[in-house]
């Protein structure tokens, strides 16, 4: 099922080169949002519109959704116009990060191009799953536009439903 890549981080180290660069991406959008904020004059009561206006900007945004199963979590993210080759998963025991990014290039057309709003295009998003998951176990599929992840969640052990009732 998995045509997309999946990279699976379970020791909790937060060593792969995507949660630095995710970090570098949450720092231009906090930069950015303050930017809009002092471009308003400084004035208060928009700032949730000054992250999420960057965020879009600096991030992209594509339409998601998450679905809770007995046994998994499924995240539908529409990215239409991309390949699997294009993305990126990680997958920890409590999140996923995408990274998406597609790069538009006319190539060996002679004829002279009067507009386009065809370009390259990046998304990042972290999606916080609200149980553990079996990171080693996720699965993803890119079709007609929409990526499809199945996190299957962690077996609870007796041990913790003892401890959970308690």
């Amino acid at each position: 099922m998995s045509d997309v890549k999946i990279k699976c981080e379970t020791d909790g180290e937060r060593t792969l080169p995507v949660f630095a660069e995710l970090e570098r991406k949450i720092d231009a959008v906090r930069q950015r949002a303050f930017d809009l904020f002092a471009g308003r004059g400084g004035r208060q009561g928009r700032d949730v519109d000054d992250w999420i206006t960057a965020e879009r900007e600096l991030m992209g945004w594509s339409a998601a959704e998450m679905t809770e199963r007995p046994d998994e979590f499924e995240v539908d993210v529409a990215l239409p116009g991309f390949k699997a080759d294009d993305v990126e998963l990680t997958a920890t025991s409590n999140e996923l990060i995408l990274h998406a990014e597609r790069k538009h290039q006319r190539n060996g057309e002679t004829d002279r191009l009067v507009w386009s709003e065809f370009g390259s295009n990046e998304v990042y998003r972290r999606f916080t799953l609200p149980a553990d998951v079996n990171a080693d176990g996720v699965k993803a599929e890119l079709k007609n536009g929409v990526l499809r992840v199945h996190a299957p969640k962690k077996a609870v052990t007796h041990e913790q439903e003892t401890v959970a009732a308690l």
